[in-house]
C-alpha cells in the first residue's frame, strides 16, 4: 500500500516540479514561436554511417533550414545544440537573427536520424540499485547495462564508430557543400561548442564568425569537484550580501556538506536517496533560477525540513534516466574518458561531499564502451584567426568562464569573452534580448557590444521545492481522504439498503 501511495505521490510531485521549473526557468527552446522566416525547408540527407569506411551502409539525417525573407542575406548561421545525446532540431531562431540570415539545423547522428542509439537497458539501470545511487553496485550496474546496450547495437549491425564528434564534422561540411555555402556563421551551446571548435580547427576558411555560449574546453566533459566547489563559493559570496540568505548560513559549502552527510532515509513515507539528491542538485545548479531552488532546499534541510530533498530524490527517477539518448551520449561524450582514473571512487571520496555526482555516475562507462575515439590530437586546439565570441554566465557550473578564459581564449587570436553577472548556463542567455541583439551585431560587423541585464539576485524563494513537496502531500492526503469518504458512504449505503430488505 505504501509503495502505491509513493508511486501516486511521485506523479503528483513530478508534475508540480516540472511545471514550476518551466515557469521559473523558461523552456530551453520556446515552442509555437512566431518567426520571421519566409519558410522552413526540410531535407533528408543520405550519409555514410561511417565516413571513414568505404563499405559503410547509409543513414538518413534530417536538416531543417529557417529561410530569411531578406533577399540579400548575410552568411547563414549553423546552430549546434548541447548534449550529447540530445536533438539538434529543437532550436527556434529569434526574429532578429532571421532578419539577415538563414538558420540551419543539422540533425545529430545517433539521435535525430534513421538510427537512434537508444539504450533502454541503461534507462533502467540509471534508477539505481539499493538506497544509494552512487554506491559501487549501482555504478557497476550502469556499466553492465551500457555494455549490454553496446553489444545489442553491434549485433543489430550498427557501427558505433560512426557516431563520434569527428563524424559530425563530415555531416556539417557535406551540407555546407551541397548548398554551396562559402562560409558559415557558427552558433553553438555547451557540447555544441566542442563541435564548433573542431569544425573551426579543420575548416577555418569555411567559418565567417563563431559565437559559443557556455563553451566546453577539451577534457571538460568531466566535471571536476574542485571547480564545482568554487562555484558554490561564488554563490556563497552572493549569499552573504543577501539579508535573507546570510541569516540562514554563513557558509553555503558547509551547508551542502552538513545536509548531505546527515540526510535521513526518508521524509514522511518518501525515500531519500543521497546520490539522487546530489545528481539532481548538480543538474539544477546549472541555471540561476533553479540553482536558487536547490539552495533554498538545502537551507531548509539544515533546519530539519527535508521535504525538498525528498522531492529532488523522487524527481530523479522521472527526469535523468530518459534525459538523453544514452548510446549517443557515450559514443561522443567518452572522448574525454581517461582510463587511468576511477571516477566513481575519486568523485565520491572528495573532501567536498557533493563531489562531482554526474561524472561519478557514468564516466566509468568509458572503460567498456566499444568506440574508437578520434586521435588524441583531434581535440587539441590550434591557434586560429577565426573571429570568435565566447558568452558565459558568471554562475555557470557546467562550463565556468574561468575555464574559457584560461583554456580556450589563448588559442583564439581574434577571440573575446563576455561574462554576464547573475547568469548560469546556456538557457540563461540564449533567448535574452540583450544577448540576441549583441550576437546579431557581432555576426554582421564583428563588433562586440552587449548590454548587461539585471544581476540582482534574491535568495528568498516564493515557491520553493519544500513548499511544492508539502502541497503534493496535501493533494495526496486530500485525494485519499476523499476516496475513503466515498468508500465509507458506499459501504454505509449498502448496509442501510440491505437492512431495509
Amino acid at each position: 500500500m505504501v509503495k502505491n501511495e509513493a508511486f501516486d505521490f511521485g506523479h503528483i510531485a513530478f508534475a508540480l516540479l516540472l511545471l514550476f521549473i518551466m515557469q521559473v526557468n523558461g523552456q530551453k527552446y520556446p515552442i509555437n514561436s512566431r518567426t520571421e522566416a519566409d519558410s522552413v525547408l526540410y531535407v533528408d540527407f543520405s550519409f555514410p554511417e561511417n565516413w571513414k569506411n568505404n563499405t559503410s551502409r547509409e543513414i538518413l539525417l534530417p536538416v531543417k533550414i529557417y529561410r530569411t525573407r531578406n533577399e540579400t542575406p548575410s552568411s547563414p548561421i549553423l546552430w549546434l545544440s548541447g548534449g550529447p545525446g540530445q536533438t539538434n532540431l529543437d532550436y527556434v531562431p529569434p526574429n532578429k537573427l532571421l532578419k539577415n540570415h538563414d538558420v540551419i539545423l543539422i540533425g545529430y547522428r545517433g539521435v535525430d536520424g534513421s538510427t537512434s542509439l537508444d539504450c533502454p537497458e541503461v534507462i533502467t539501470a540509471f534508477k539505481g540499485k539499493g538506497d544509494h545511487l552512487l554506491a559501487q553496485k549501482s555504478v557497476d550496474n550502469i556499466k553492465n547495462a551500457a555494455k549490454n546496450c553496446a553489444d545489442r547495437l553491434l549485433n543489430e549491425g550498427i557501427d558505433l564508430n560512426g557516431y563520434t564528434i569527428e563524424q559530425v564534422l563530415f555531416d556539417i561540411d557535406s551540407v555546407r557543400s551541397f548548398f554551396q555555402i562559402d562560409r558559415l556563421n557558427l552558433l553553438s551551446g555547451s557540447y555544441g561548442t566542442r563541435v564548433a571548435q573542431s569544425y573551426t580547427k579543420y575548416h577555418p576558411s569555411k567559418v565567417n564568425r563563431s559565437v559559443m555560449i557556455g563553451a566546453n574546453a577539451r577534457g571538460r566533459f568531466v566535471w571536476e569537484p574542485e571547480i564545482i566547489e568554487e562555484k558554490i563559493d561564488d554563490y556563497n559570496d552572493l549569499c552573504q550580501k543577501d539579508p535573507y540568505c546570510s541569516s540562514k548560513t554563513k557558509n553555503l559549502k558547509k551547508t551542502f556538506d552538513n545536509v548531505l552527510k546527515e540526510l535521513p532515509e526518508s521524509w514522511l513515507f518518501i525515500p531519500i536517496d543521497r546520490g539522487k539528491v546530489a545528481v539532481v542538485a548538480f543538474g539544477l545548479l546549472y541555471n540561476k533560477k533553479t540553482a536558487l531552488q536547490v539552495i533554498d532546499s538545502f537551507l531548509a534541510a539544515e533546519q530539519g525540513d527535508y521535504s525538498g530533498m525528498a522531492l529532488m530524490s523522487m524527481a530523479y527517477d522521472y527526469v535523468l534516466p530518459k534525459m538523453m539518448v544514452w548510446g549517443d551520449f557515450f559514443s561522443k561524450g567518452m572522448i574525454d574518458y581517461d582510463p587511468a582514473r576511477n571516477y566513481r571512487h575519486e568523485f565520491t571520496s572528495s573532501p567536498f561531499v557533493l563531489g562531482s555526482p554526474m561524472s561519478a555516475l557514468f564516466m566509468d562507462v568509458g572503460e567498456i564502451w566499444p568506440v574508437k575515439q578520434p586521435p588524441s590530437n583531434f581535440s587539441e586546439m590550434d591557434t586560429t584567426n577565426v573571429e570568435t565570441l565566447f558568452l558565459n554566465g558568471a554562475l555557470d557550473f557546467s562550463t565556468p568562464h574561468e575555464i574559457v578564459q584560461n583554456e580556450l581564449l589563448p588559442f583564439f587570436k581574434n577571440g573575446e569573452l563576455v561574462v554576464f553577472e547573475g547568469a548560469g548556463h546556456v538557457s540563461d542567455l540564449l533567448y535574452k534580448k540583450e544577448v540576441i541583439t549583441g550576437m546579431e551585431r557581432y555576426f554582421l560587423t564583428g563588433k562586440v557590444q552587449f548590454r548587461q541585464f539585471s544581476k540582482r539576485i534574491s535568495f528568498k524563494v516564493k515557491n520553493g521545492f519544500p513548499k511544492i513537496a508539502k502541497i503534493s502531500v496535501g493533494v495526496l492526503a486530500t485525494v485519499v481522504l476523499l476516496l475513503a469518504f466515498l468508500l465509507y458512504k458506499f459501504i454505509v449505503g449498502r448496509i442501510i439498503k440491505n437492512r431495509r430488505k
